[in-house]
C-alpha cells in the first residue's frame, strides 16, 4: 500500500508541474511548451540471463497518458510523459518440478517446460531529449533518447503447461507481489516483481501540423530494460519492448 501511495503522489506532483508550466506564445504564434495526450500499443518480452530460464515470446500491452515537450534550444526539447503502462512478458523454466502428495511425499512424475505469463502494470514517467526538424511541408520529424522509469502498482501471473497438476484457480491471475511465497510453494520460486524498472529508450517519429499549435504525433520506440525485474536472487530477467504510439499536441 505504501508503494502505491508513493506512485500516486509522484503522478500528482508531475501533473501539477505540467499545469503550471504553460508558457506564453512566442512572436511567431508557436509555444515553447506543448501539451498533449497519447496512447500506444507495445510488443514486450522478457530476456532471461539465467541458465534455468528461456524466452517465452512476446506479449501485447498498452499505455495511455499525457505528454509534454519543452523547448530549451532551437529544435531541441525536453520531452516528458506520465503513462499507465502494461509491460508484459513470458518465461519458461527448464527445471523439472516434482509433484507432491498432500502428505508431503514426492511422486516420481515430473513436469517440464512450465511457462509463466506476467501482466505487470506501471506508472511510467519517460524523460528524454527530443530533436525536431524544421517544418517540411506540414510535417516535423523527430528523434529522441532518454530513460523511462516505471513504478509497479499491479503484478499478476498465469502458469501454463501440459497436464498441470494444479487446479485452474491456482494457476491464473496470481498476485505475484502479495503472498507470492504461499502461491508458489510447488516450484519454490520467489517471483516477486521489482518495484522499479529502469529502461533506456530510443525512438523517432513525425508530427503533422493540423492548425495553430495543434498537431498529430506518431512514433516508434524501443525500451531496453537494464535492471532485473525479479527480486529473486536465483534468476535474472530483463524487460524489453517495442511500442507504436499516436497522440495529439494542443
Amino acid at each position: 500500500m505504501r508503494k502505491k501511495n508513493i506512485v500516486l503522489i509522484l503522478a500528482v506532483i508531475i501533473i501539477s508541474k505540467y499545469s503550471y508550466s504553460q508558457e506564453s506564445p512566442k512572436k511567431d504564434g508557436s509555444s515553447k511548451f506543448s501539451f498533449g495526450l497519447k496512447a500506444n500499443s507495445n510488443f514486450s518480452w522478457f530476456k532471461p540471463d539465467s541458465k534455468n530460464l528461456t524466452k517465452g515470446g512476446m506479449k501485447l500491452g498498452f499505455s495511455y497518458g499525457i505528454m509534454g515537450d519543452l523547448m530549451f534550444l532551437q529544435n531541441y526539447f525536453l520531452s516528458t510523459e506520465i503513462l499507465v503502462s502494461s509491460l508484459n512478458g513470458k518465461v519458461t523454466y527448464k527445471d523439472d518440478y516434482p509433484e507432491y502428495k498432500k502428505s508431503g511425499d514426492t511422486i516420481t512424475k515430473k513436469y517440464k517446460d512450465i511457462s509463466y505469463e506476467y501482466t505487470n502494470k506501471y506508472i511510467q514517467v519517460p524523460i528524454s531529449i527530443k530533436f525536431k526538424t524544421k517544418e517540411i511541408g506540414k510535417m516535423k520529424y523527430f528523434a529522441q533518447f532518454g530513460f523511462a522509469p516505471a513504478f509497479l502498482f499491479s503484478a499478476k501471473a498465469r502458469i501454463k503447461g501440459n497436464n498441470l497438476p494444479w487446479a485452474e484457480d491456482d494457476i491464473k491471475k496470481i498476485k505475484t507481489n502479495e503472498g507470492a511465497e504461499d502461491q508458489f510453494q510447488f516450484d519454490n520460486f520467489e517471483d516477486d516483481i521489482s518495484f522499479i524498472v529502469l529502461p533506456l529508450i530510443i525512438g523517432g517519429g513525425a508530427e503533422l501540423k493540423l492548425s495553430g499549435n495543434t498537431s498529430l504525433m506518431m512514433g516508434l520506440r524501443f525500451e531496453n530494460g537494464f535492471n532485473d525485474i525479479f527480486k529473486s536472487n536465483s534468476t535474472t530477467v530483463f524487460s524489453k519492448n517495442i511500442s507504436l504510439s499516436a497522440g495529439i499536441f494542443f
